[in-house]
């Protein structure tokens, strides 16, 4: 089947079906002249090209090409790798811009930026791009998932995204610089302007016809969707920094005095490329010679030459030996199991230092940049910057880089702490960096340093998952110093190298392409400025501790409450958490935050086997904020999974529970209890318990007895781990009261734990000058839960208690003993301690797990502010409206 057929098969099944068997195995010869018609021109025209170079460079002496090539000044050899850098970073817009038109498929922005260098870059070079640059791009997209049609398509946008491109650099050059191409094609310049401008109208028919939805091109499986819109002007833009930077790559080479423009220049090359192209010799060696030589006939041919001869290096060899590396690499991941998985091991074990690497590289880059708006410019590279940019672009670039330097200074901090947020502000930073090194004196030693450190924060994007912002915390001092002796050390810098230029306030003002000693005085104001503005910024800013408390959801706390071992797992219903479930639903922690602190109450809540999973989520939740993880008032049960946490175990003191098997009122045993209830009959005090459904209608009465033990303790309400006043909180509990002659004096809300479990109160009020009312609730509960099958009565915890003085105890417990013996007064940690013995309780001891060390402090504080801060008095107001 002829070539034609075959395609028009693939697109068409239908044609495929049809086809004959003998079509199909023996394809007709093609007539003899036809066979041998298209070698015959290639090899007529290779002769033809070979002739005119033979003439061009008749007399020309090679040895003095290439030592005009030899002598060539590093810092130009630096900016044309720069340009070609631009260029082939285009060029991997090319392919994801393809892949937007060819797939659906999701490919990693690392495959794509490998497949596209390597393809250009080895096609450039070898030439025959269809079959060279084609084959490595469809064994690199062929392994991400994509389809040999797929590759086919984005191949295609690929081209079509070139010569728009092209059309537009030649439009662009030939509509203004008509001239240019006059002594390449030698048509008329009218002619030529005519053509320049034929190709924009084409270029904005082209935009205006793919406005309109759905536009696609082929037929078949090699349909393709025409980028509309915005996204044609994206491709146009693509084309245009393409061209324009590979023909920078080169104009950059060229002696200054030569006096050709760039607009003239760039026309001129983009007229070259298509030459070569045309020509398919490999690399377009020597079509692309000759069309340069032709255009410039005034020029000596060995200065064009020898820039020619370094451009090839800069652009196709250097490339060329990078992608070839490159390729091989990506050949033996894939083909070396062992050796992938062995780099796998390697990434994951120095992926925790990447962090802090990048925020020296990134300090380091901040620096760099000061360092260099310090210091003068390179006139001789100033000249060819004339060429390029004008002044205002220049002295702007200047101020720019410096305030680009001190803000690198301290994003770096956050890039320490992981911040995401710091991430993308120093990938920005750096981007405008490398322009502004550039446009400022073709700085390209500057640029190429920050584009190291830019590519090694492109490729660790992983390493940077935290989402605190990045003035969460107050700046600490030594970042302060370091910013601040990094600002002193540029201006001693700047000032020693300006020493011989005279001071005067004229300076301030002056803007001339010499004036460098003004614009290291506006830049280093400038960079003062900023940095000041930030450091005084981030040490008074306080990043909000409250955050946002979701309405609360009972019914998606049930069933996890309803497996809950402890009593107090009720403490969700209070209003002042947040929650992470579990998937299954079937597990909860709730925690709040403040400061740093990420303070969980209590163990995981629900079915036990969920509980390790739920705290390693809580620790990478935490993480991501860089916070703190604290899990407060934990129990003995699940010390193992904090300490494989790798947080540090603190004791918080003992939580007494009663055995309700052997409770009782009987006997010499109760004789004490038995007495408080006699005590509570000659007071005419009841005991009853209100139904949870009923507590509404009693919310006025309980209402007057909370705020009278408020009143008469001095104190505000508490929270988080302690029940608040809350109308909503107490409805959805049994309450039990004390009555006095019919009125409530005393009441506490009960949380019934499993059954067969354990029984106890949160929030307990009573109206003082009433002796014996505690006795009474307490000995009334225990024998209600006795009474309907509960085995334990958790009278809460005794802080501080159950802690070792031995001078080989750690120091939290003496300093605990010591604040427990000396603060009896403003406490009473004694007394609790005694009043819950009274019942013969078993003390079960209670943790806080935190990362400890010199945290532990803040810590401590943090969970303080949060029981007892004014965060809850804003929510209990909140639920009593």
């Amino acid at each position: 089947m002829p070539t034609t057929a075959l395609r028009t098969a693939e697109a068409n099944p239908a044609v495929e079906a049809h086809a004959t068997p003998a079509a199909a195995v023996t394809p007709p010869r093609r007539p003899f002249f036809r066979r041998w018609m298209t070698p015959a021109l290639a090899l007529a025209g290779f002769a033809a090209l070979a002739a005119l170079l033979m003439r061009l460079l008749s007399g020309l002496d090679l040895a003095t090409v290439a030592a005009s090539a030899v002598g060539t000044p590093v810092s130009l050899i630096g900016i044309s790798l720069l340009f070609a850098a631009v260029s082939y970073a285009a060029l991997i817009g090319y392919d994801a811009f393809g892949l937007r038109a060819a797939t659906d498929k999701a490919v990693p922005l690392g495959t794509v930026a490998l497949g596209s260098f390597t393809s250009y870059a080895i096609g450039h070079t070898l030439g025959f791009p269809l079959v060279t640059a084609g084959a490595v791009r469809w064994r690199i997209y062929g392994g991400a998932g994509l389809s040999l049609s797929e590759v086919a398509k984005l191949t295609a946008v690929a081209a079509m995204t070139l010569w728009v491109g092209m059309a537009g650099v030649l439009g662009l050059s030939a509509t203004l610089e008509p001239q240019a191409l006059a002594a390449l094609d030698h048509l008329p310049m009218g002619f030529n302007r005519g053509l320049g401008i034929a190709l924009l109208a084409g270029l904005a028919a082209y935009l205006a016809w793919s406005r309109g939805s759905g536009r696609e091109i082929g037929r078949g499986r090699m349909q393709i969707r025409v980028p509309g819109g915005g996204a044609a002007l994206v491709q146009i833009g693509l084309g245009l920094t393409d061209i324009c930077a590979a023909a920078a790559a080169l104009w950059v080479l060229l002696p200054a005095d030569l006096g050709i423009g760039f607009p003239v220049f760039a026309a001129v090359f983009a007229s070259a490329i298509l030459l070569a192209v045309v020509s398919h010799v490999p690399a377009g060696l020597g079509a692309f010679e000759a069309a340069i030589l032709l255009a410039f006939p005034q020029a000596p041919a060995a200065e064009l030459l020898s820039a020619i001869l370094v451009w090839r290096l800069t652009y196709t060899l250097i490339p060329f030996l990078f992608a070839v590396a490159l390729f091989l690499a990506h050949e033996v991941r894939r083909s070396d199991a062992k050796l992938t998985r062995a780099a796998r091991r390697v990434r994951r074990l120095v992926l925790p230092f990447v962090p802090a690497a990048l925020a020296i590289l990134t300090f380091i880059g901040g620096l760099v940049l000061l360092t260099s708006g310090a210091l003068p410019n390179d006139y001789s590279r100033v000249r060819a910057l004339r060429l390029l940019v004008p002044l205002p672009f220049a002295e702007v670039s200047h101020l720019v880089g410096s305030t680009a330097g001190v803000v690198l200074l301290i994003l770096s901090r956050g890039l320490m702490r992981r911040l995401a947020s710091a991430w993308t502000l120093s990938v920005v930073v750096i981007g405008a960096g490398i322009v502004v090194s550039l446009a400022k004196g073709f700085d390209w030693e500057e640029g190429l340093v920050l584009g190291a450190v830019l590519t090694l924060l492109l490729t660790h994007r992983s390493a940077f998952y935290r989402k605190a912002g990045i003035f969460a915390e107050p700046l600490e001092p030594r970042w302060l110093v370091a910013v601040t002796f990094i600002l002193g050390c540029t201006l001693w810098l700047g000032f020693t190298a300006f020493q011989d230029v005279d001071y005067s306030h004229d300076l301030w003002w002056q803007f001339n392409w010499h004036d460098d000693a003004s614009r290291f005085l506006r830049s280093s104001l400038g960079a003062i400025i900023i940095g000041a503005a930030l450091s005084l910024y981030a040490m008074i800013h306080r990043h909000p501790d409250a955050r946002r408390v979701e309405p609360l959801k009972p019914d998606a706390l049930a069933p996890a409450l309803a497996c809950a071992e402890r009593a107090d797992a009720h403490l969700a219903l209070l209003e002042d958490k947040r929650f992470l479930f579990h998937p299954s639903g079937e597990a909860f922690l709730m925690y709040a935050v403040r400061g740093k602190s990420w303070i969980a109450m209590g163990d995981p809540i629900g079915k036990p086997e969920h509980a390790a999973d739920l705290m390693w989520q809580f620790l990478e939740e935490v993480d991501r904020h860089a916070g703190w993880p604290v899990f407060y008032q934990v129990s003995p049960t699940h010390l193992p999974l904090y300490l494989d946490g790798g947080l540090s175990l603190v004791k918080l003191g003992e939580e007494a529970h009663v055995d309700l098997e052997t409770f009782t009122t009987e006997g010499k045993a109760g004789k004490d209890w038995r007495a408080a209830l006699n005590r509570a009959k000659r007071e005419n005090l009841e005991f009853a318990i209100i139904p949870a459904a009923e507590v509404p209608g009693h919310l006025g009465e309980l209402k007057e007895v909370s705020d009278a033990w408020l009143a008469g303790r001095g104190a505000g309400e508490k929270g988080f781990s302690i029940g608040f006043w809350s109308e909503r909180y107490l409805s959805y509990f049994d309450v039990a009261v004390i009555r006095r002659d019919g009125r409530i004096v005393a009441f506490a809300n009960i949380w019934y734990g499993q059954p067969g479990g354990e029984i106890t109160i949160d929030l307990m009020r009573y109206l003082p000058g009433i002796p014996g009312i505690m006795d009474l609730l307490f000995v009334s509960l225990m024998q209600e839960g006795k009474a309907r099958g509960y085995r334990w009565f958790n009278l809460g915890m005794a802080p501080l208690s159950g802690l070792s003085e031995h001078r080989l105890a750690p120091s939290w417990h003496k300093v605990a003993a010591f604040v427990a013996r000396n603060g009896e007064r403003f406490y009473g940690f004694k007394g609790l301690r005694a009043y819950k013995e009274k019942f013969g309780p078993a003390w079960e001891p209670r943790y806080l797990a935190s990362p400890g060390g010199w945290a532990l402090p803040q810590i401590l504080l943090d969970v303080s502010n949060l029981i007892s801060g004014s965060p809850i008095k804003s929510i209990s107001k909140g639920a009593r409206s």
